[in-house]
């Protein structure tokens, strides 16, 4: 009996000795593989995360440029559009224009600035002569108001003085509620005519319309020119002249007309 009792010690001894090594070589082992499994967690932490984010930058700058280029054709797109818009209103202007006017007028596509003629300084060049009928002389109009007059002639080209040259002289008038005055275009700028001599009894009232007289036989009566601004000078001066705001904007000149014979 005392030696069973003998063995269950020492057996409870063993096992508990058995437990006691078990734990020390668990913590043993848990210290032993500490170190890498502390360096795997800042390689993930830190060194990872930045390659990964270096990966990520990197996607979303090309990411970026793509979508930059897209938003770019985009605008470009859009601003073409709007040309095209610009570009169909200013023909369908030109269309109606040629369809309700009685005369002929060619159309003509302004080639250039400045021409052959040396006495010239405002002119412009077009690609209609007289092989398309056009002779010296002739009238030049847009929708919107007088351009010039026709100064020279080849056989595809056509030189045109326009209106805001001090050399040439377009007898106007003015148009009033009561009436009518009558002056002489001289030249100008892109931005401001010159009509001199008004008459000294009537006082104009500013914004009224400024129209071709048709005295001359250069220019058919009722034409638009512009619109009456200021007059200088005062009523009692014996000679006053008026700035006219241009009915056409001759910066940009695309296409022109050209009066022409039947």
């Amino acid at each position: 009996m005392k030696v069973k009792t003998t063995g269950v010690y020492l057996l409870g001894a063993a096992v508990a000795v058995l437990v006691v090594v078990l734990c020390l070589w668990r913590s043993a082992a848990v210290e032993a593989v500490y170190p890498v499994e502390k360096a795997q967690q800042v390689f993930a932490e830190k060194l990872w995360a930045r390659v990964v984010g270096m990966f990520h930058g990197a996607s979303l700058a090309v990411e970026n440029r793509r979508l930059r280029r897209e938003v770019a054709s985009l605008a470009l797109a859009r601003l073409d559009a709007e040309r095209l818009e610009v570009e169909n209103a200013r023909l369908r202007r030109a269309l109606e224009y040629t369809a309700r006017s009685p005369e002929v007028w060619l159309p003509a596509a302004v080639l250039a600035e400045g021409g052959g003629s040396l006495s010239a300084r405002r002119t412009i060049r077009v690609d209609k002569g007289a092989a398309a009928g056009i002779r010296t002389g002739a009238v030049v109009m847009v929708p919107e108001g007088v351009v010039g007059r026709v100064i020279a002639v080849t056989s595809h080209t056509s030189e045109i003085l326009l209106i805001i040259d001090p050399s040439i002289k377009v007898a106007c008038e003015v148009e009033f509620a009561g009436g009518s005055v009558r002056g002489i275009l001289c030249g100008g700028t892109e931005d401001l005519l010159v009509l001199r001599h008004l008459s000294s009894a009537v006082e104009l009232p500013p914004r009224s319309q400024v129209l071709t007289s048709g005295l001359g036989g250069v220019f058919p009566r009722g034409l638009p020119v512009g619109t009456l601004l200021e007059i200088r000078g005062d009523p009692g001066v014996s000679r006053r002249e008026g700035e006219v705001q241009p009915a056409v904007d001759f910066t940009t000149l695309k296409d022109v007309f050209i009066r022409c014979e039947k």
